[in-house]
């Protein structure tokens, strides 16, 4: 059977880490895939020790993961921290541990560990809704996150009741200049499918390419994701109904 993609070029906008891990699965189905991030995460700037310390792990119920960057900037640095014989990592494996996502439960298990909660719906509303009885008994909640995004997690799980403490463990910095050639592309209707994998992802699309968006067909991972670009004017014409990659290359999939 002939790879359903053969002949046609994918631009993938994620960090560039994520998205040259999830190029061989469209390479796979035969797609010339190109690679033009809109954003560069980086860890965070500043990072108070007393979030990340032994007593303070050691005191919560719940660690909440909302994306594979949390998990990989904060294992990075609690094991930076560990350097002072506090134990952390090993504090971390007594902890039950939650899941935004398929993704981000792989980013655990590749560290070796295990997430006991990763909701059906992959948001930070699944993860509130799947967290919510644990929130009415008062439980306490450490939720790993980038400098942006929603506060979702935090006011429903506060709200039911729930201590919850954020830490921001890294960063996200916009891209200001996309490559010549992606651009070229884009402008002349030579990519085939944007694939667009966050809110802020189409955020960073729309102004890294602006009205050449119309010249492709755009995937959006999910319904959070589709509604950020039809408000900004550029309607998804697919979306995965996983919110996952996996999902993004079924819904490329011709029925």
């Amino acid at each position: 059977m002939c790879p359903f993609l053969s002949g046609k070029t994918v631009l993938l906008t994620r960090p560039r880490r994520q998205a040259e891990e999830s190029r061989p699965l469209f390479e796979a189905e035969g797609a010339r895939v190109l690679v033009q991030p809109v954003q560069e995460i980086l860890p965070a700037e500043t990072l108070a020790p007393e979030s990340i310390a032994p007593e303070t792990l050691a005191a919560v119920d719940r660690v909440i993961f909302s994306s594979a960057n949390g998990v990989i900037f904060f294992l990075a640095a609690i094991d930076a921290a560990d350097r002072d014989g506090g134990g952390r990592r090993a504090l971390l494996r007594e902890i039950p541990l939650a899941a935004v996502g398929p993704g981000t439960e792989r980013e655990l298990i590749r560290a070796g560990f295990r997430a006991d909660v990763v909701p059906a719906l992959h948001s930070a509303e699944g993860l509130a809704e799947a967290l919510e009885d644990e929130a009415r008994r008062g439980r306490r909640f450490l939720s790993v996150r980038g400098d942006r995004g929603r506060k979702v997690l935090r006011e429903r799980l506060s709200a039911a009741g729930g201590a919850v403490a954020e830490i921001s463990v890294y960063r996200a910095i916009e891209i200001k200049k996309p490559d010549d050639e992606i651009v070229r592309l884009m402008d002349s209707g030579r990519i085939d499918y944007t694939l667009v994998t966050s809110s802020a992802t189409a955020a960073g699309a729309v102004r890294l390419f602006g009205k050449s968006l119309h010249n492709t067909t755009l995937v959006s991972i999910s319904p959070l994701t589709g509604s950020a670009l039809e408000a900004a004017g550029f309607p998804a014409a697919l979306q995965a109904a996983e919110a996952t990659i996996e999902g993004i290359l079924e819904a490329l999939r011709p029925v």
